[in-house]
């Protein structure tokens, strides 16, 4: 009489761990990566909205949108509220450090201007 063996054997299983194993150590690297690298792209889309949004400021205002008068004025939190209403939907923070940008604009108000954007400790642009 001949005895029919259902199931796996430890060594199939083995490999079959072995492999899952081999997969996930090649995955989680990469998730990281997509993970800093989104919080990268988010935070310079954020950099370049609010140098677009100085930009739109300068155009209706005639004035330069600067660090002093927006984010470290006497009455900051009116300030940064009034601006995100106007230019915002809210505020935008770093994806990382979850703090607020900082913004400096130099130039002539009648000619080229730049801003320069940055949170504290990552990304700039």
């Amino acid at each position: 009489m001949q005895r029919h063996q259902d199931g796996f054997t430890l060594v199939e299983l083995m490999v079959v761990v072995l492999i899952i194993g081999v997969l996930v150590s090649i995955a989680i690297p990469m998730f990281n990566s997509a993970s800093s690298t989104a919080s990268l792209r988010t935070c310079q889309s954020n950099q370049r909205t609010i140098e677009g949004a100085c930009q739109t400021y300068r155009a209706y205002t005639a004035e330069l949108w600067t660090q002093s008068a927006v984010f470290n004025g006497d009455d900051t939190a009116d300030s940064v509220d009034l601006l995100a209403a106007k230019y915002f939907l809210e505020a935008p923070k770093c994806p990382k450090t979850k703090q607020f940008y900082f913004v400096t604009s130099s130039g002539d108000v009648t000619g080229d201007t730049n801003a320069a954007v940055w949170t504290t400790g990552h990304y700039h642009y």
